[in-house]
């Protein structure tokens, strides 16, 4: 870039050039000597000027830095919602993660689906997932183990806290009705120390 093309007196951002400090940068560049509105000096090369990488003696860089940092310390934003004080970082259009997950799917924040529903989708979203997870893990019946609640269905009454339900083929989640067994703890316990005793061919 020529020398022409910067005169004494032009302005750069908040920089002033002043005159020719006499030095050169690596291609041959003029690097002015200007002055800042803050009253500090700096230098700079005509690349960098025209280009804008220099607008400053460095005091616009961190007034920029001070405000980023008051931006971030500034407390969060709530919901939009009335009486809501939830946050919004996980929501969308000013609202937080409940009320914009109803807008989607029921095009009113306000709703409130029954209780049957939220169990129904619970349910279906954990069938979906369920293949997925360890042969170890047990099926849920809207937050309560299967393998207890058909056995109560089974018995016609409540289960203990005292009784276990056992899987005659070890197989956790095969809840079938014949496949359920009503154990006391302690029968349950001894059944399975000895199946681990047990030697396998």
């Amino acid at each position: 870039m020529r020398a022409a093309s910067i005169r004494i007196g032009q302005r750069f951002g908040r920089l002033t050039i002043a005159a020719d400090s006499g030095l050169r940068g690596g291609k041959g560049e003029i690097s002015w000597l200007c002055r800042c509105d803050c009253g500090a000096e700096h230098r700079a090369t005509t690349g960098n000027l025209k280009s804008g990488s220099v607008r400053s003696c460095g005091c616009l860089a961190r007034e920029m830095s001070s405000v980023r940092q008051k931006q971030r310390r500034l407390p969060p934003k709530t919901c939009r919602f009335p009486d809501c004080q939830a946050t919004i970082e996980k929501g969308a259009k000013g609202y937080c993660g409940k009320h914009a997950q109803r807008i989607r799917r029921y095009g009113d924040p306000s709703y409130v689906a029954p209780v049957t529903m939220v169990r129904e989708h619970m349910r279906a979203a954990q069938l979906r997932r369920f293949p997925a997870v360890k042969p170890s893990t047990y099926r849920k019946l809207f937050g309560r183990h299967e393998h207890r609640v058909i056995a109560e269905e089974k018995l016609g009454r409540a289960l203990r806290s005292d009784e276990h339900v056992h899987h005659k083929d070890q197989n956790r989640q095969n809840n079938d009705p014949g496949n359920l067994e009503v154990l006391s703890a302690r029968e349950h316990l001894a059944l399975h120390a000895a199946l681990r005793r047990k030697p396998k061919c």
